[in-house]
């Protein structure tokens, strides 16, 4: 029944309106929050990666992915008809050159050039190659401001295909790279190193990707000039992005392996860069690479010893490698210099609730009254525990009074007096079973969010950090 409740409602479900930006979207949580127009793609998109570990059952997962793209294909339809480009007579409409794409492009293409209303552009197909509209085809536009414009831009707009998504038990790195996206990164460091030559050679200028479509932005920073120039009597000044803001970008548009191997690359040039540390191991830890997040983790912790999320990442990551004792000791750690880590005593306190040291767990969960905790969500898992655990101990209870009248009934009346013994022995065998059944549910939910916790647990250490 509450499968079929759940296939209704996205049966009733309706995107053929217009909506508006910022979109205003219910989470889960029953929170309306204001999303930009690429927030609210990135937001369907990651939980169409995340469907498979939100549900068992195929039927479920497929409508959720298939609610999450007629969503996406929503957002895109809305902003092209609020904020794309104008089609001279004659011309193909944009739909039928890029379909639901039109909208993605127009957001690229307007935070590029800073419109501030519809880009004034022209486009003319120069290649395509691959099956129009299909994942894997890549085609060549050549942007101008009018007909008769003297120079212009080229667009590369690349479709890639969407993974394959099947019932697991967490998210899994890909094992083998996808060739269209391959072509796509490639492209950008091509053009980014013929860019450095100088000359008028062609130049990258900007790009965009998300987990199916890539946009390359190229040409002679002269033309690109003339597209924006008249737009802004004041010159603008900008500020290259730092290696730490590329990382942030990665990240954010979800491809986390590239942000790992740049989380690398960036504590190896930048060796007390804190936060190099802790992204790479949460990365590292959220990929299922413990070996990776132990090294990163350990080789912070050196530079930070008193840093409770660096020093959480490792004891994570030396639980999963097996080394429990080590792993207690840092998650032990990171408690003692960061008491506010709720997400380090949730990992400890499962530890020891697995051991069946249940006063230690207690201990651990209980916040000191005089400490907030850092994340709400993980204090709201953390008070969940807490009621588990006095459930079980209530039905420890009644298994265990019924036992006692068992044996006392066994020596009063003999055989029957055994039934209320194996009502009790099912009453504490359920008990255990539904309890560590939560505990597995506490583990997956934090891997779930891990990603989004340790985003906002940086940001707000980036706050502190200019607030001091």
């Amino acid at each position: 029944m509450d499968k079929t409740w759940k296939l209704q409602r996205y049966d009733r479900k309706d995107y053929s309106e217009l909506v508006d930006f910022p979109v205003e979207i219910v989470g889960r949580d029953g929170v309306v929050r204001r999303y930009a127009f690429e927030d609210s793609i990135r937001l369907y998109q990651r939980r169409i990666t995340f469907a498979p570990v939100r549900y068992a059952d195929p039927d479920l997962i497929r409508a959720e992915v298939n609610h999450c793209q007629s969503r996406i294909d929503q957002l895109r339809r809305s902003y092209f008809h609020r904020f794309g480009w104008g089609t001279p007579e004659g011309q193909r409409p944009p739909e039928e050159a890029f379909d639901t794409l039109c909208g993605e492009i127009a957001a690229f293409l307007c935070r590029v050039l800073a419109c501030e209303g519809r880009p004034d552009i022209r486009f003319d197909r120069l290649e395509c190659q691959g099956t129009a509209g299909e994942a894997g085809e890549m085609s060549t536009w050549y942007l101008t401001a009018d007909a008769g414009a003297p120079a212009g831009m080229v667009l590369y707009v690349h479709r890639f295909p969407m993974p394959s998504l099947e019932p697991t038990s967490g998210p899994k790195p890909r094992s083998s790279k996808d060739p269209t996206r391959e072509r796509f990164f490639g492209q950008v460091r091509a053009l980014e190193r013929s860019g450095r030559c100088g000359g008028d050679s062609e130049k990258l200028l900007a790009f965009h990707h998300t987990v199916d479509c890539g946009f390359v932005l190229s040409g002679r920073a002269a033309d690109f000039e003339a597209f924006v120039g008249a737009r802004h009597e004041q010159p603008r000044v900008e500020l290259a992005p730092t290696p730490w803001d590329e990382v942030l970008e990665i990240v954010r548009k979800g491809d986390y392996e590239a942000g790992l191997s740049r989380c690398r690359q960036l504590v190896g040039e930048q060796p007390y860069h804190r936060n190099g540390y802790v992204m790479g191991a949460m990365l590292a830890c959220f990929l299922g690479d413990s070996v990776v997040a132990e090294d990163i983790a350990m080789l912070g912790s050196r530079y930070f010893p008193k840093d409770g999320a660096i020093h959480y990442y490792l004891g994570l990551a030396q639980g999963r490698l097996g080394l429990a004792e080590e792993g207690e000791r840092s998650l032990r750690h990171a408690i003692d210099v960061a008491p506010q880590l709720v997400a380090a005593r949730i990992a400890l306190g499962v530890q020891y609730l697995h051991q069946g040291m249940s006063g230690d767990a207690r201990r651990v969960l209980a916040l000191p009254q005089d400490v907030q905790p850092d994340d709400r969500r993980a204090a709201a898992e953390v008070e969940r525990l807490h009621q588990w655990m006095r459930w079980r101990g209530h039905m420890w209870a009644v298994g265990a009074a019924l036992l006692v009248a068992s044996v006392v009934a066994t020596v009063l009346v003999g055989l029957p007096g055994l039934l209320p013994g194996i009502l009790g022995t099912g009453v504490i065998a359920g008990g255990w079973y539904a309890f560590h059944r939560q505990l597995e549910a506490v583990v997956a939910r934090q891997h779930f969010e891990e990603i989004s916790q340790g985003l906002r647990r940086l940001h707000r250490s980036g706050r502190d950090q200019l607030a001091s």
